[in-house]
């Protein structure tokens, strides 16, 4: 038995999979909302070692305050610090370049350092920075995680 599809819903079918075929990449390449953290450059001053950290805001929306709580561990995987990290304003679109000090600790005694979490976010309407997703990268011997 043979199925007859009329020429109408045969071009509407031919037009809606050409449809599906030419947004499929589009959708493939948009990223999702969220901050890119690279840490960027591990230099030692002095006694300190400075943290150079390279953030851009995805999330659509300005952040008036992002601070995270970091916590370093020395190359044997010991807890060594632990402090918050204020970031400041982050306007949407735009990358930033932010500086930490680390006192009394040379760059070499630093191993991995862990974003343990968004800092300030109260439950009520958090701001963007507690529920964005996090994008780390480093360009330095410090491994940077969540």
């Amino acid at each position: 038995m043979a199925v007859r599809i009329s020429k109408p819903v045969l071009k509407a079918l031919f037009a809606a999979t050409l449809g599906l075929t030419a947004t499929s990449p589009v959708q493939a390449q948009t990223e999702a909302p969220a901050i890119s953290l690279e840490l960027n450059k591990a230099e030692d001053t002095g006694e300190n070692c400075r943290l150079s950290f390279v953030m851009s805001n995805g999330t659509g929306e300005r952040i008036e305050a992002a601070a995270y709580e970091l916590v370093l561990f020395s190359p044997e995987g010991v807890i060594s610090q632990m402090s918050v990290f204020d970031f400041g304003a982050l306007p949407q679109g735009k990358t930033v370049v932010r500086q930490f000090e680390l006192p009394g600790l040379g760059c070499a005694q630093a191993g991995n350092l862990l974003i343990n979490g968004p800092a300030g976010c109260p439950s009520d309407q958090p701001p963007a920075h507690c529920t964005a997703p996090l994008k780390l990268s480093s360009r330095t011997g410090l491994t940077l995680s969540q």
